[in-house]
């Protein structure tokens, strides 16, 4: 288990292979520890085939920062240089054709002078039953089984003529579960602003913003960006702020329970709420979940005090949550 994208469409966790893909397991992982992909548009969705993502600017045409279509990790570093295109020697040697199947990742690559295949932010995931054949690409992860309902879940949805979903499926939030980097120099991690402009609501929520067009500019602007943390998960309704009394933890024993949990976290506040996000299908943990305290300062002092703690052998990481929804997972 090496990270978790929330989307607008489901949860999806990638196993990542970094013994075998070394070079693209730092790539995956540092781009997603940077928040480069936070608020990106899944697209390119093929029926039965592949959906791909990584194209910063898809969906996100009218943002002031990250304007890149392509770049590895190493593009995206601070080092006495603007961010560029810049791409990164494959590990893998040159082989037009590879297979896949539901639930594997892989970048797309693209050739030098050389033949060497090289690779940036662009990534596909299967969505193809069985084993199919792919152009250019590099498998270096898979989804998790939990995960492939959420994939079938994408392969089901309506794309317009660019083969884009007409109601988006965007990456929320990314959480780094696994990452055995150091950091490079000049690492850093952005501050994504929210979409502007295309961004694809669901028709119930596209007539709730045409409604208020009449509005004062101010009124439409956070209006706006209501909405939008609307579709995004972010909040449960206009008007809700993100919450600052909800932990997010991970890297659970999957034989952890919400009840251990309340044990060891009680001694920092008053708790209101406790879930730990269980497989609809299967009822087994996830391995994550989330704490609501009763107040701001129970929830810092957890954070500051239970990162890296080991609870049933296994060493938890704790994050602040990025989002206000209820905890209605299971």
């Amino acid at each position: 288990m090496s990270v978790l994208f929330e989307t607008t469409l489901g949860d999806v966790v990638i196993d990542v292979d970094c013994k075998a893909y070394s070079v693209e397991a730092f790539n995956f992982i540092k781009q997603c520890k940077s928040g480069f992909f936070k608020y990106q548009c899944f697209y390119n969705l093929n029926k039965d085939y592949s959906i791909e993502c990584g194209d910063a600017l898809v969906g996100n045409e009218l943002r002031n920062t990250l304007r890149i279509h392509n770049a590895s990790i190493h593009g995206l570093l601070s080092v006495e240089k603007p961010m560029s295109g810049e791409v990164v020697k494959s590990s893998q040697e040159y082989q037009k054709f590879r297979q896949a199947k539901l639930g594997d990742v892989a970048y797309l690559t693209s050739l030098l002078e050389d033949n060497v295949p090289v690779v940036g932010s662009k990534f596909m995931i299967s969505l193809a039953d069985h084993l199919s054949s792919y152009d250019d690409i590099v498998v270096f992860g898979s989804a998790s089984t939990e995960s492939l309902a959420v994939l079938r879940a994408w392969n089901a949805q309506t794309v317009d003529d660019a083969k884009r979903p007409k109601v988006d499926i965007r990456i929320k939030e990314v959480h780094v579960l696994h990452d055995p980097y150091p950091d490079p120099n000049g690492f850093q991690k952005f501050d994504v602003s929210l979409p502007r402009g295309d961004v694809r609501l669901p028709p119930n929520m596209l007539s709730q913003a045409a409604k208020e067009q009449s509005e004062q500019q101010r009124a439409r602007e956070i209006r706006s960006k209501e909405l939008t943390l609307e579709i995004l998960g972010d909040i449960p309704h206009v008007g809700i702020k993100p919450s600052e009394r909800v932990l997010f933890v991970c890297k659970l024993n999957r034989m952890t329970r919400a009840k251990d949990l309340a044990v060891i976290f009680h001694r920092f506040g008053l708790i209101d709420t406790i879930e730990i996000v269980h497989d609809k299908e299967t009822g087994s943990s996830l391995g994550y979940g989330f704490i609501e305290f009763a107040n701001k300062k129970s929830c810092e002092t957890a954070y500051a005090k239970m990162d890296g703690v080991l609870i049933d052998d296994r060493r938890i990481h704790v994050d602040f949550c990025q989002s206000a929804k209820k905890l209605n997972y299971s």
